[in-house]
């Protein structure tokens, strides 16, 4: 590729890159690596089930669960939503190792709950792939299930049903 600049004078602490150079402006000057900052950090995932979209961030720590600001027994008074959240930890044997900081809307509470529990695995998964993700792959943890409702249709009531039929 050739370099482009346009026939400008630059002033002596001005830098060469300008908006027409093709050259890439993200290089540092002391020739050192480019740091590019990764779609998320090592401990950062996201969820997804049904409507519900959880961001998960895990950081070494107690154990202690922050649910949009609520422990987890708070947020998920439901066992079996607590268990399921609780799920890629337990395969791992990492219960108690990390604290779990998770911000979930949308949906209901089971959906919120598989959205965790995908944004936790995906999250272990990002801190060491290569020692965690065997185990969370067997487990089914780091699939996405896209099962995802079905849109209104115009005329009906919900997606697929109908009004009252009536002959007269």
């Amino acid at each position: 590729m050739t370099d482009f600049t346009p026939d400008v004078e630059l002033e002596e602490n001005e830098p060469a890159v300008s908006e027409y150079t093709t050259e890439s402006a993200a290089a540092p000057a002391d020739g050192g690596e480019v740091r590019r900052p990764s779609a998320s950090a090592p401990g950062a995932a996201t969820g997804r089930r049904k409507q519900a979209i959880a961001r998960v961030r895990i950081v070494p720590g107690a154990g202690e669960w922050k649910i949009n600001g609520r422990t987890l027994e708070e947020y998920f008074p439901n066992k079996v939503h607590q268990q399921i959240v609780n799920e890629p930890l337990k395969v791992l044997e990492l219960d108690g190792a990390y604290d779990v900081l998770v911000r979930v809307h949308g949906g209901g509470a089971s959906g919120q709950a598989g959205a965790v529990r995908l944004g936790v695995a995906r999250s272990l998964n990002g801190v060491d792939a290569d020692l965690n993700r065997p185990a969370l792959k067997k487990a089914g943890f780091l699939t996405r299930d896209a099962r995802v409702p079905e849109r209104k249709k115009a005329g009906l009531k919900k997606a697929r049903k109908a009004p009252q039929y009536s002959k007269r």
